[in-house]
C-alpha cells in the first residue's frame, strides 16, 4: 500500500471526513495529538490479512497471544497511520465486515489512557474507521481477521 500524502494525523481526519467516511472519536481523540507518528516506517507498506486461524488458532486467544504467533510465523505491527492510510484504500469492504489492523498496544493511546486497535468498517451504506480495546488479553477468535506487514515480502522487494 502506498503512504498517502498527509503530514499529520490531523490532516489525515480532515481528509478522510471530507471524503465521506466516518471516523471515530477515538480515532479523532488519539491522531490529533502532536506525538502521533507518521511516517515511521519505509512505504509502501506490503499488507496482507492474517486470520487467527490461518495461524492455527481453533479456539479464542489473547491480543498478546496472537500478536506473539503472528510476528513468530513472518508478519509485523503495523504503524497506526497505516489504518488511516488503509481506510481510503479499502471501499469494496462488504457491508457488516470490521477489519482490524495490528499495532502496537501502546501505539494509540487516548487522552484518558485507554489503548486502542484501530478497525475498518462497512455498515449502513458508509465506511468507518473505529477502534477497539488493544489490552493485551483483549480476546479474539478463529474467524477474526487483522491486516499485518509481510516481513517476507518485505524482504524481496
Amino acid at each position: 500500500m502506498e503512504k498517502a500524502p498527509y503530514t499529520s494525523g490531523s490532516e489525515y481526519c480532515k481528509a478522510l471526513t471530507e471524503k465521506g467516511y466516518r471516523v471515530s472519536d477515538w480515532i479523532i481523540d488519539v491522531v490529533t495529538k502532536p506525538n502521533f507518528l507518521i511516517n515511521e516506517k519505509s512505504w509502501p507498506l506490503p499488507l496482507v490479512r492474517v486470520k487467527l486461524e490461518s495461524l492455527g488458532f481453533k479456539e479464542p486467544t489473547t491480543l498478546e497471544n496472537f500478536y506473539k504467533t503472528a510476528t513468530a510465523a513472518g508478519f509485523e505491527l503495523c504503524p497506526p497511520e497505516a489504518a488511516l492510510a488503509l481506510r481510503f484504500n479499502y471501499d469494496e469492504q462488504p457491508t457488516g465486515e470490521w477489519l482490524r489492523v495490528a499495532i502496537g498496544m501502546d501505539k494509540m493511546i487516548d487522552s484518558d489512557g485507554v489503548p486502542h486497535l484501530p478497525k475498518l468498517g462497512a455498515a449502513l451504506k458508509k465506511f468507518y474507521l473505529e477502534t477497539y480495546w488493544a489490552y493485551p488479553h483483549a480476546v479474539f477468535h478463529p474467524h477474526n481477521e487483522f491486516v499485518m506487514i509481510d516481513r517476507n515480502a518485505k524482504k524481496a522487494e
